[in-house]
């Protein structure tokens, strides 16, 4: 692809996290857990003695820069992520990353349609013009299967 800038950035309804040099956004639902799986991926990674750390809560700005899109947080919500029943609260944020893989969560509905070993390019999507980029469908509110299934992806899928 040619270097292609985008004149602005576009906002995301999602959140996103670094995990070791992969951004990962992950998008859904309102209430369908991105905020939970988020923090929780994060904490899992660190507790691998692994960076990682939120780059933006439920909705994300994202910018394609020579071929690849770069995540941030959103101005107004920066350093904060929403704890479902508390609030938001401050938390440490990076201000950049490269976006590695997009995690999608679905209902039951959608999920119903998603194959149990899906072929690779049932695991790659098209995103703003950037072609074949990683994506998992996972369940929505499942937060623990699903930091299960990123963080065997990034470990094991992703760098073959």
């Amino acid at each position: 692809m040619a270097d292609k800038i985008a004149p602005t950035p576009f906002a995301v309804h999602a959140s996103a996290v670094v995990l070791g040099e992969s951004g990962v956004m992950i998008r859904g639902a309102s209430g369908g857990g991105k905020s939970s799986l988020a923090l929780a991926l994060v904490e899992a990674w660190d507790r691998r003695g692994d960076f990682a750390c939120l780059v933006g809560d439920d909705r994300v700005h994202v910018r394609i820069v020579n071929g690849r899109a770069l995540l941030s947080p959103h101005k107004t919500l920066s350093g904060l992520a929403e704890w479902r029943g508390i609030g938001l609260i401050e938390q440490d944020f990076e201000a950049r990353a490269v976006l590695a893989l997009i995690v999608d969560l679905e209902s039951r509905e959608q999920q119903a349609d998603c194959p149990r070993m899906p072929e690779t390019e049932q695991m790659r999507i098209d995103f703003h013009g950037l072609q074949e980029v990683a994506r998992l469908r996972l369940p929505a509110r499942e937060t623990e299967r699903s930091v299960a299934a990123i963080m065997a992806f990034l470990h094991i899928v992703a760098p073959k």
